[in-house]
């Protein structure tokens, strides 16, 4: 994907095209753990939750083009930092920021420090290790899983049975997913396809989040997290998602 102004850069870097899907797993996280009942969140909470949750995708994701600018150098150089919109040591500062600010954020909010230093540290290991090690898949959705955790750490809230079921499915789902998305640079394969393949299953991670939702009867958050999918479309289209 061509980027065309440093404002664009941001959103591209961060993987803006995947932050409804962020916010789904955010929502299903608080009310998966959350012994009182399944409705909604608190506004208050659930927004300051979103807000950290994204932020420290965003801050992933931009490492992530940091780790491999010599990789897109040769393979996507339409990317940002290799195209020139922004310097490698520009994006890893901006990278820093974001996932500071996102973490803080969530011990700001009462998540378990423990649990934020264990999300920043599998982020972190995959971009560094990912493109070395088929096995960075898991770490791949270890990330996933240390948000909704972290999330899941919050005051009032705990680690019940169906919090833990739904994350074991989201774990299966981003696995699988990365594996796909793990074929689309080898020599021969269908680039295209695949690439396209991969936005559709990023675009569908809420339905995961909807499905453990109904199965507790939390009927308005499960709708919601179904209205992400259509809503991550559109993100992808307004920034990179991969």
């Amino acid at each position: 994907m061509k980027t065309h102004s440093p404002l664009r850069a941001g959103f591209d870097l961060a993987r803006a095209g995947n932050f409804p899907s962020v916010a789904s797993n955010v929502l299903a996280a608080l009310v998966l753990s959350d012994s009182a009942g399944g409705g909604f969140p608190a506004p208050a909470v659930f927004g300051g939750a979103v807000l950290a949750g994204c932020l420290v995708y965003a801050g992933g994701a931009t490492f992530n083009d940091v780790f491999d600018a010599g990789f897109d150098a040769k393979h996507r150089p339409g990317r940002a930092i290799p195209s020139g919109v922004i310097s490698r040591g520009a994006a890893g500062i901006l990278a820093g920021m974001e996932m500071l600010l996102g973490l803080a954020l969530l011990v700001w909010l009462g998540a378990s420090p423990l649990l934020a230093a264990a999300l920043a540290a599998t982020i972190l290991a995959y971009d560094w290790i990912h493109k070395r090690w088929l096995g960075s898949v898991v770490l791949m959705a270890g990330c996933r899983v240390f948000l909704a955790l972290t999330v899941a750490s919050l005051p009032g809230h705990a680690q019940l049975p169906a919090l833990n079921t739904w994350v074991a499915a989201l774990f299966v789902y981003i696995v699988a997913l990365s594996l796909i998305a793990r074929w689309e640079y080898k020599p021969g394969a269908p680039a295209a396809k695949l690439g396209r393949a991969v936005g559709q299953l990023l675009a569908f991670i809420p339905l995961v989040d909807a499905a453990a939702l109904a199965w507790v009867g939390a009927w308005g958050p499960a709708l919601a997290c179904v209205i992400a999918v259509p809503l991550g479309k559109v993100a992808q289209r307004l920034a990179a998602a991969t």
